[in-house]
């Protein structure tokens, strides 16, 4: 099972999910702890954090995505 999380300058543009993801239906959320200046509500975590949080639709049967899956993930972390 792969997600594939697309991200620029630290917003995420997309959520992609292979064929046994979205057969799980597996559900995608976002938690964006950058809040300052926000318009949108926010709700604490159990940390007592500030948090934006939204569900994301995933794309699915993206030939883009399913070429990303096969590359080689380097784990530069």
């Amino acid at each position: 099972m792969k997600i594939l999380v697309s991200l620029s300058g630290g917003l995420v543009n997309a959520v992609y999910l292979d064929e046994e993801a979205a057969a799980a239906k597996v559900q995608v959320v976002i938690a964006d702890y950058d809040v300052e200046g926000t318009q949108c509500e926010t709700v604490l975590d159990p940390d007592g954090d500030e948090v934006l949080l939204w569900t994301e639709t995933p794309i699915t049967e993206s030939p883009h995505a399913e070429k990303m899956f096969a590359l080689e993930a380097t784990g530069c972390f």
